[in-house]
């Protein structure tokens, strides 16, 4: 007979649809196995029909399961969202894979231990998220139209050349004018283009109010190179920035770390991980490259990132600056102090970073 208070775990394999659901003791032997729907109020009841203690409930990190493991910490249910690489990991050592196999191997990563739980961001950080990856969206739409355009211009001699954003759509209608064929297959990209630029500019006005409004954007944006979107995309990113416990932490979640090799005799550093958000990591590279230029402001991170330039490469100078940036900005975060321009330096930049 199965004692009710003892401790059990739970492991969800997620689809859009169903739900696999496997219980297990604390000696790892199956207790309940089931499917329900992927809808929170059905994996609950189902849960709280089998009358058993749970010490923690697993999941693979996705869309949906973000989604799930929000509302069952709502509902009460002690559930973590385990990191996709190393549970994907741990689950290919089955023979067969099929959903109740992966629920079965995620219940035993709950009793052992054998995870890493993926932080769960807050509504306002996914919804703020939402807007950027959408704004990106369609900024690469635009760029497949434009060279959707070109390509198909160039054919016939025709060549756009290197024209602004604003100068680009008359550069166009220019060089098809006169010709009923080229305007015909042409126009409709340029005025589905046009739309995209539209809400483009919607999309960043919403972004730029929000950080405007925002009182931690306010504070990012006070450190050189930071613009309004790097801002809010760091706030939505890291979210909660207790959730670190140093301020060094913080690049490599971003992947702005490099690669360590080391077994044996062989011993290196290679490039950096790329792991985490890529939107970010892209913008906080964008930032040290701007805030290097001869023509920006003079800052100590400025001075330091130029000498590593001449005895370094420019990337890896741009990323060594990107990652200290990384530093800078959760120091500020987490002890609310704007960056000191008339005190600036790289020594008490550090001192802020480890008191964070």
């Amino acid at each position: 007979m199965t004692n009710n208070l003892a401790e059990h775990f739970v492991g969800l394999d997620i689809s859009d649809k169903t739900t696999a659901v496997c219980i297990v003791d604390a000696v790892g032997k199956i207790v309940s196995e089931g499917s329900v729907l992927s809808e929170p109020a059905d994996i609950a009841d189902y849960l709280r029909s089998s009358d058993l203690n749970f010490q923690l409930i697993g999941l693979e990190a996705s869309g949906i399961a973000i989604w799930l493991c929000r509302e069952l910490l709502t509902l009460g249910f002690p559930v973590v969202c385990v990191e996709t690489h190393r549970s994907s990991a741990f689950l290919a050592a089955q023979k067969m894979k099929t959903d109740k196999n992966d629920a079965r191997g995620l219940a035993q990563m709950m009793r052992c231990g054998l995870y890493r739980a993926v932080h769960i961001k807050s509504d306002e950080s996914q919804r703020i998220k939402m807007l950027i990856n959408n704004r990106r969206f369609l900024v690469e739409q635009r760029v497949d139209i434009e060279n959707q355009i070109r390509g198909s211009l160039k054919v016939f001699g025709l060549k756009v050349g290197s024209v602004s954003e604003r100068q680009y759509d008359g550069r166009v209608r220019e060089l098809i004018k006169g010709d009923g064929e080229l305007e015909v297959a042409i126009l409709p990209l340029l005025e589905q283009r046009a739309s995209g630029v539209e809400r483009i500019k919607a999309l960043e006005q919403i972004l730029a109010t929000a950080a405007k409004n925002d009182p931690v954007c306010r504070l990012l944006m006070t450190a050189p190179g930071i613009g309004h979107l790097t801002a809010i995309l760091f706030k939505a990113v890291i979210d909660d920035p207790a959730r670190f416990k140093r301020s060094r932490d913080v690049p490599a979640q971003l992947g702005l770390v490099p690669r360590k090799y080391a077994s044996g005799e062989t011993d290196y550093n290679g490039r950096i991980t790329k792991a985490g958000d890529v939107m970010l990591r892209h913008h906080l590279y964008r930032a040290a490259a701007t805030l290097t230029q001869t023509n920006a402001r003079p800052c100590s991170l400025k001075k330091w990132g130029r000498n590593l330039r001449n005895r370094s490469s420019y990337k890896s100078a741009t990323v060594a600056v990107a990652r200290k940036l990384s530093i800078i900005l959760h120091a500020m975060w987490a002890n609310g102090q704007a960056y000191d321009w008339s005190t600036d330096s790289i020594g008490q930049t550090e001192k802020l970073a480890e008191s964070a």
